[in-house]
């Protein structure tokens, strides 16, 4: 995974977890009232929507750092840094507009992660378009345009007659198989329930959204980021490694041979 890729992954951890562990040792919020559950809300679903959204956007970008890298050097500031910057601040304002603005009315709940939910994603509507929006739609690009480059690697290699394709390339397809696969095990659960639930409410799929059961997996790509982030740093897995070796590597003391 290249690193660029995950410039929100972490920040779950200092700004949500603390909040999390006061929820999991209390059994309630650390403030309890409308206005912080609002706060931890919005931080929770811009982290989330931000992230995702920053990884289909470098999905695309690193087809054409690889095919076309003259026209993203000319042209960075377009093809690089506004989309980065607009996969920012859109998920945010968007939040912090249907959490705080939209007609309908909160009813959190003290006791649950992140407050429960909101009430705009309680609502058909509303509710389908965040997910697909947010996550959905995301996660199609990414597949899609990984697929496609892969594809489109194999290919010039082929063209190139180069043998053992498969074997040469192995380190770029668990790469970005671990990528998407990640982040399909950690957003498609919670995306397809909500929306099934928007439509056919059942027990099982109330409980399982309001409460937040499912959102524990997309920490799945949080806790693993740190070891496609090495998969993707070669240089970085081989400093680990040679840190290891010196460290696990019996010291030998100097024989001191007295004077005769």
């Amino acid at each position: 995974m290249d690193p660029l890729e995950q410039p929100y992954l972490h920040l779950h951890f200092p700004a949500l977890f603390r909040s999390a562990i006061i929820l999991f040792y209390q059994g309630k919020v650390a403030f309890s009232s409308d206005r912080f559950c609002a706060y931890w809300y919005v931080l929770t679903s811009f982290l989330n929507m931000s992230s995702v959204q920053l990884n289909a956007y470098l999905s695309i970008e690193r087809y054409f750092l690889i095919f076309h890298n003259p026209f993203l050097i000319k042209h960075k500031i377009i093809v690089h840094y506004i989309p980065m910057v607009t996969f920012i601040v859109m998920p945010f304002v968007y939040v912090v507009y249907v959490v705080n603005f939209m007609p309908c009315v909160n009813h959190f709940d003290y006791h649950s992660w992140a407050c429960g939910t909101a009430c705009y994603l309680t609502h058909p509507v509303t509710g389908t378009f965040s997910w697909v929006f947010a996550i959905i739609a995301p996660l199609i690009v990414m597949i899609i345009s990984n697929t496609f480059l892969i594809a489109r690697v194999l290919y010039f290699k082929k063209r190139m007659m180069q043998r053992r394709i498969w074997y040469k390339n192995r380190k770029m397809l668990l790469q970005l198989l671990s990528l998407v696969g990640m982040l399909y095990i950690s957003w498609m659960p919670s995306g397809i329930t909500s929306i099934i639930n928007n439509y056919y409410p059942t027990s099982i799929s109330m409980e399982l959204t309001f409460n937040w059961t499912l959102i524990c997996f997309i920490y799945v790509a949080t806790l693993f980021s740190p070891l496609t982030t090495i998969l993707a740093i070669p240089e970085l897995k081989e400093e680990i490694f040679r840190s290891l070796n010196q460290w696990t590597k019996p010291k030998t003391s100097a024989r001191i041979i007295p004077a005769a």
